[in-house]
């Protein structure tokens, strides 16, 4: 019995060592790893799973209250050039001392990578919509306009022409193209450019700009339990087209990225 004992050890020993070996090199690759901040609290990773996760202030005119925004993004890389995700995005607060306003966005996008060294660019297609309501859906496009329609002067009031500066009514698509550079071993700048149309003729254009600091370079415990980690600072602006709106909003929103 301990002959037999002994022999099984001699033979589990190695599996042991070859575990831990393979556990080291797994954190040794990971702490080694490069990656590149993107826009809306995203990364470039390569492989694996990236989440995001950011706050601030919509400022959409002088004429309408600041809202607060809210949003969220979870990315999946399929291979070193093309990732797909989801992101989220919640406006919440007053327009003005009679209305309190709750809208989000929901969009699913795929990008294509092109990665070298320190840079990243992307291409992505984008579907938004803000509801998940089939039937609202089908009626929208039922409803819709056609390219030859001719689009009347809004004649809205003031109140409802602040709820449109945040809202696309509906389900849209449209085109994403963006890049980031860390430039230095801690910091990285990131931006991006996207066009958005919906059925109803209502077109979006949105740029956001930003800086990201990297936290695995300042914290070393982070490199073997995370693929990034950045924080980030940015400023989006966005103007609409054929909705009688002619202003342009701003947004300013800090936020986090964990790529896993």
């Amino acid at each position: 019995m301990q002959k037999l004992l002994l022999i099984l050890l001699m033979f589990s020993l190695p599996l042991f060592a070859a575990e831990a070996v393979s556990g080291d090199s797994a954190q040794v690759k990971n702490s080694e790893r490069k990656s590149i901040p993107l826009p809306r609290q995203s990364a470039y990773i390569g492989e694996g799973l990236s989440v995001g996760l950011g706050i601030g202030l919509f400022d959409p005119t002088e004429e309408c209250d600041c809202l607060f925004v809210w949003q969220g993004q979870g990315e999946f890389f399929y291979a070193s050039w093309f990732s797909a995700g989801v992101d989220v995005r919640f406006f919440g607060g007053d327009l003005d001392s009679d209305v309190m306003v709750l809208n989000q966005r929901y969009r699913v996008n795929g990008k294509f990578h092109l990665s070298v060294s320190t840079f990243d660019f992307y291409i992505a297609p984008v579907y938004g919509l803000e509801t998940t309501d089939l039937s609202e859906i089908r009626d929208e496009w039922d409803n819709r306009r056609d390219w030859g329609e001719e689009v009347e002067p809004d004649t809205l009031d003031e109140e409802t022409v602040c709820e449109k500066l945040f809202s696309l009514d509906g389900f849209s698509m449209g085109l994403e193209g963006g890049f980031g550079w860390k430039f230095s071993r801690f910091v990285g700048v990131t931006s991006s450019v996207m066009y958005e149309y919906n059925f109803s003729r209502a077109q979006m254009l949105s740029t956001t700009h930003g800086l990201a600091l990297d936290l695995r370079e300042i914290w070393d415990f982070t490199k073997n339990s995370s693929k990034s980690l950045y924080l980030s600072f940015e400023g989006g602006f966005q103007r609409f087209f054929d909705r009688g709106v002619s202003s342009w909003a701003s947004s300013w929103i800090l936020g986090v990225q964990l790529g896993i």
